[in-house]
């Protein structure tokens, strides 16, 4: 009886989330975001795989100092723009509408230089928010130390 009650709890509630990352918020454009934190190994790995983003989310990956992020769009279900963000929260490279891949081998999107941040966010955001190479993000709510290796 109580595992029928229970069951029918998570029918009406829908899944339970199994990310427990951190939130970060921060201002894009005019406009707040919330961000899952991607700042491990593990989590780094999984990114946004089979999931969604509902508008105003994302997701931000925090590399370790020196790193060259690599991204891929292996087992995605839409498509992102990708803003590649130095420690100190200038946009260096935006990949805009970057679409699932279909198959392998899956393209690359890498960083030329080491830099500190990946934000991963619904495709067309970049454009609708004006957000280009060069602009200057408020990255202070983040920690002031990148991740260990």
């Amino acid at each position: 009886m109580i595992l029928s009650r229970l069951l029918l709890v998570l029918v009406f509630c829908g899944p339970l989330s199994l990310s427990a990352q951190p939130q970060q918020q921060l201002m894009l454009g005019n406009q707040l975001f919330s961000f899952d934190v991607a700042a491990d190994p593990d989590s780094r790995r999984e990114g946004l795989m089979g999931r969604e983003l509902a508008a105003h989310t994302g997701m931000l990956f925090d590399f370790p100092a020196g790193t060259r992020p690599a991204i891929w769009m292996h087992n995605m279900q839409i498509s992102l723009d990708l803003l590649f963000v130095s420690t100190d929260g200038r946009i260096l490279h935006v990949f805009a509408a970057v679409p699932p891949c279909q198959q392998t081998p899956c393209s690359i999107y890498q960083a030329t230089q080491p830099l500190r941040y990946v934000l991963e966010l619904p495709a067309g955001t970049a454009q609708a928010l004006d957000l280009k190479v060069g602009d200057q993000l408020d990255m202070t709510g983040l920690p002031k130390s990148p991740p260990k290796l």
